[in-house]
C-alpha cells in the first residue's frame, strides 16, 4: 500500500507506452438503471429494436432485446429524444438530439450531425433541440423535425424544419406566426393518403396542416385544454387518431388521459374509463398526477390501443379492445403479476416511451426510468429486456448501460472484488471482477439515502470492515455507514446524532496509522468542511480550524508522511479556490502559497513519486465577474505556485502512476447544457503535462469520464466511471 493514510480510491498503475488505438475499453454493469427515454421497434427486422437514453446515447438490439451494443460514435451529446427509422433502407437511422438531427447508414454504429439549414451551433445553450421527428413513407428523403424539448417541457420555439435530401440540408417549414410562437412540438404524423396533410402535438393543441407544414390550424375542439402529448394513428384507418392530453399537477378537475377522433382529427371525445384519473395535491411531485403520455394504435384494428401511465400513481400499461370506450391494466407488478422486474424492483414500471412492432401488432416494448420490458402476446405477459438475472439473485448486464457513477474502488485484499457507486441506484459489488453484481443498501437509513453511493474506504486490517457515503446526487442530504461483512450490510454512524451533518460526504480516507480500536476517518461534508473521527466513525468533530470557509472540494492524504493531510478550497461564490495543508492529522489547516489559478475544482492527486507534486482538475466558471479556467493544473513546490498543464473546458476524473509523478490520467467531461457536450474521454500524459493524447479508442462508448481508478494490484489495468455508459475497465500492455 502506498503509505500510513490510505485513500479511498488508490492509485497504482504504471502507464503502458502503447498506441491509443491499441486500448480495448470493457463495459461492465447491472444493465438498466437509468432513464429510457425513446424506443423504436425495427420496421425491418422483427427482433430488431433501439433505444435511446437520456445521458447514454442509443443502443441497438437484433434479439429482441436479450442483447444491446452501444452506438455513440459521432454523436456532440448523447440525449435521444426520438428515433425514426428509415421505412426501407434496414441500416438508415435518424435521431433527435438536443443538439440536433443525426443521421447514421450503417445501423447506428457511426452518425454524421446533420447542422445544415439549422442555427449555428451555439456553447452555452442548446440551439436547436429536436423532440420529435416524421419521415415521409413514400418520399422518405422528405423528414420532418420539431423543435423543443418534450421530456422537460422546455425550449419550444414554434418551428419546424424540414429536409427534402435525407437531411443534408434543412430549412424551416412552418411560416412566422404559423404556430405560437413557444410551441414545443413533441409528436408529428404524417398522412399516409396525402404526404402534404401533417398533424403535430404541441403545449397549445393538436395542429394540422393541408400544405406540407407551411400553414397550420388548431383542431382541439372536445378537448378539455390544449396540452397535447402524442399522437396515434391506425394505419388501415388513417381517419382514427388517438391523442393523450396533459393535466397540470394538482389543478382540479382532472383534465388528462385519451381522446379519440375519427374524423381525421377535426373533432375528439373522451376515452377515459379505466384510466387512473388522480389529481395529486396543489404545489406536489408532478408524478403524482395521472398523466399519460405514450400512445400507440393498432396497425390494422382502429379499436386497439395501448397507452402509458408516466406517474408514479398509474405506473402501468393500458389497453383498449373498443377504441377507448374502456381500458384495462395488462402491467401488473403486484396483485397477479404478469411482469418480471428484473433486478430493479426498487420503483415501479412508470411508462416513459413505448413501441409496437410494425412487423407484429402483438409485439411491444416500453421503456422506463431504468427498465425495459416486453411483451411478446400483445401485453398478456411481460419480461424484461435489460439485464440477465441468475438463480442466486446476481445479475448482470447485456449491453444496455445507462447508469452513472460517483465513484469505483477496487478491494486493497481482493482485485476481483470492484465496489461501484452510482448514481440513482447506489452501491453494487462483484466478487468476480465485474462479472456479475449485486446491489447492497440494506440498513441505509433515511432511505432517501440509498439513491447515492458517493465513496468507499477499507480497513487495511480487517478485509471485512468498511465505511461507505450513501446520499443523494440531487439533493445535499447523506450519511456515512459501516459494514462489518463485507458490505453486505450496513449501520448508520455518521449522521447528525453522532456530530456529522446531513450532506453529499466524499471521499472518505481512512488513516492506517491510527490503532485499529480507535481506527481515524476522514471526510468531506459537503457545504460544511472537514470532519473527522477518532473512533471508526462512532463519533465526529468539525477539522476546519484555519480554513476561511467549508467550500472544501476534495481531501487527500499526503502519501508520505502520516498525519499530513491536503485539501482543496472551491470558489465560495467569491473567488478562486487554494490549496490547504494539514500537518497534525486536521487540527488546524494553513495555506502553502497564493490563491489556485481556478476555482471549480473537481479532484485533486497528490503524487507518490514525488509528494511535493500536486495536480488538480477543474471546470471553467465564472466567478464574481471573472472567468476561471478549466483543466489541469500542476505545482511542484506543495502548493505554493501553479500552472496550467491542460486546457479544458471541463476535467474532472484525476489519478497517477504512483512510480512515476510525470504519468498522469485525467477525464474530460463537459458541461451538459450545449451543442457540443460530450467531453473528451481519458487523457494521459507522460511528461507531467507537456503533451497529452486521448486513449478512448473506439471502445469507451461515453467520452464523459468522471472517476478514474487505477487498481493497486495489477499494474496495467484501469477503471473509469462514465456519465452515461456505466463502469469501463481497460487492461494496458506492459512496457
Amino acid at each position: 500500500m502506498p503509505g500510513p493514510l490510505v485513500p479511498t480510491l488508490l492509485a497504482s498503475l504504471a502507464f503502458a507506452s502503447t498506441p491509443p488505438s491499441d486500448i480495448t475499453w470493457h463495459n461492465i454493469g447491472p444493465g438498466g438503471g437509468g432513464w429510457i427515454q425513446s424506443i423504436c421497434a425495427s420496421p425491418s427486422a422483427r427482433d430488431g429494436l433501439f433505444v435511446g437514453c437520456d445521458v447514454g446515447g442509443l443502443y441497438r438490439s437484433d434479439d429482441a432485446g436479450a442483447s444491446y451494443a452501444i452506438h455513440n460514435a459521432g454523436l456532440a451529446d448523447y440525449w435521444v429524444e426520438c428515433i425514426a427509422p428509415h421505412p426501407t433502407k434496414s441500416e438508415t437511422l435518424f435521431i433527435g438530439c438536443e443538439s440536433g438531427i443525426y443521421r447514421s447508414d450503417d445501423g447506428g454504429k457511426n452518425w454524421r450531425w446533420l447542422r445544415n439549414g439549422l442555427p449555428e451551433p451555439e456553447a452555452h445553450r442548446w440551439s436547436a433541440p429536436v423532440g420529435a421527428l416524421a419521415i415521409d413513407p413514400e418520399a422518405p428523403d422528405t423528414i420532418y423535425a420539431g423543435i423543443g424539448r418534450p421530456r422537460l417541457f422546455k425550449e419550444g420555439s414554434g418551428t419546424l424544419y424540414k429536409t427534402t435530401d435525407g437531411g443534408a440540408g434543412w430549412s424551416r417549414a412552418n411560416a412566422p406566426n404559423s404556430l405560437p410562437s413557444d410551441a414545443l412540438i413533441s409528436d408529428i404524423l404524417i398522412d399516409p393518403r396525402d404526404r402534404k396533410h401533417l398533424h403535430l402535438a404541441c403545449q397549445h393543441g393538436v395542429f394540422q396542416s393541408s400544405d406540407a407544414g407551411a400553414t397550420w390550424q388548431p383542431t382541439n375542439e372536445g378537448l378539455p385544454q390544449p396540452h397535447a402529448r402524442r399522437l396515434g394513428r391506425c394505419r388501415a384507418r388513417p381517419d382514427t387518431l388517438y391523442v393523450t392530453v396533459r393535466s397540470t399537477p394538482g389543478k382540479t378537475p382532472w383534465q388528462g388521459g385519451v381522446y379519440r377522433s375519427d374524423d381525421g382529427g377535426r373533432t375528439w371525445q373522451p376515452r377515459l374509463h379505466g384510466l387512473r384519473q388522480s389529481v395529486g395535491k396543489p404545489g406536489g411531485a408532478d408524478p403524482l398526477t395521472a398523466n399519460y403520455d405514450r400512445i400507440v394504435a393498432h396497425p390494422t384494428d382502429p379499436d386497439i390501443a395501448y397507452v402509458g401511465g408516466s406517474g408514479w400513481v398509474n405506473a402501468t400499461v393500458f389497453k383498449t379492445t373498443d377504441g377507448g370506450n374502456s381500458w384495462s391494466e395488462v402491467v401488473r407488478p403486484r396483485q397477479n403479476p404478469n411482469i418480471d422486474m428484473g433486478w430493479i424492483n426498487m420503483w415501479g414500471p412508470t411508462v416513459m416511451c413505448l413501441t409496437m412492432s410494425p412487423l407484429d401488432p402483438d409485439l411491444l416494448y416500453f421503456g422506463t426510468s431504468g427498465h425495459v420490458f416486453k411483451t411478446t402476446d400483445g401485453g398478456g405477459r411481460w419480461t424484461q429486456a435489460y439485464t440477465r438475472v441468475l438463480p442466486d439473485g446476481r445479475f448482470s448486464g447485456t449491453g444496455l448501460e445507462v447508469t452513472c457513477l460517483h465513484t469505483i474502488a477496487v478491494h486493497p485484499q481482493d482485485p476481483r472484488r470492484l465496489y461501484l457507486g452510482y448514481y440513482d441506484i447506489g452501491l453494487l459489488i462483484s466478487a468476480d471482477g465485474g462479472t456479475t453484481f449485486s446491489r447492497h443498501v440494506q440498513g441505509v437509513e433515511p432511505k432517501t439515502c440509498v439513491n447515492s453511493c458517493l465513496a468507499i474506504a477499507f480497513d487495511p486490517d480487517d478485509p471485512q470492515h468498511h465505511w461507505a457515503a450513501f446520499g443523494q446526487w440531487h439533493e445535499n442530504e447523506g450519511v456515512v455507514g459501516e459494514s462489518r461483512d463485507g458490505g453486505q450490510t450496513w449501520t448508520m454512524v455518521g449522521r447528525p446524532e453522532t456530530g456529522l451533518p446531513s450532506a453529499r460526504h466524499r471521499p472518505l480516507i481512512v488513516d492506517a496509522s491510527s490503532p485499529k480500536a480507535s481506527r481515524r476517518l476522514f471526510t468531506v461534508a459537503e457545504g460544511h468542511g472537514i470532519f473527522a473521527s477518532q473512533d471508526g466513525g462512532q463519533s465526529w468533530k468539525s477539522r476546519n480550524v484555519g480554513l476561511p470557509h467549508a467550500d472544501v472540494r476534495d481531501l487527500v492524504p499526503d502519501p508520505k508522511t502520516p498525519g499530513t493531510l491536503w485539501c482543496a478550497l472551491g470558489d465560495n461564490k467569491s473567488g478562486p479556490g487554494a490549496l490547504y495543508v494539514s500537518t497534525d492529522a486536521g487540527m488546524s489547516w494553513r495555506a502553502p502559497g497564493g490563491p489556485l489559478p481556478t476555482a471549480d475544482i473537481k479532484n485533486m492527486a497528490v503524487a507518490l513519486a514525488a509528494p511535493r507534486r500536486i495536480y488538480v482538475a477543474a471546470r471553467e466558471k465564472r466567478v464574481a465577474g471573472k472567468n476561471h479556467p478549466g483543466g489541469v493544473f500542476r505545482s511542484d513546490d506543495s502548493g505554493t505556485t501553479w500552472r496550467r498543464i491542460l486546457e479544458d473546458n471541463f476535467s474532472q476524473g484525476l489519478a497517477i502512476d504512483p512510480r512515476d509523478a510525470d504519468v498522469v490520467f485525467v477525464g474530460r467531461t463537459d458541461h451538459p447544457y450545449h451543442d457540443n457536450s460530450t467531453g473528451e474521454g481519458v487523457w494521459i500524459t507522460r511528461d507531467g503535462g507537456s503533451h497529452w493524447q486521448p486513449i478512448n479508442g473506439s471502445t469507451l462508448t461515453c467520452l464523459k469520464a468522471n472517476t478514474i481508478t487505477l487498481d493497486p494490484h495489477d499494474p496495467n489495468r484501469i477503471l473509469v466511471g462514465t456519465g452515461g455508459n456505466g463502469a469501463f475497465i481497460a487492461n494496458l500492455p506492459p512496457h
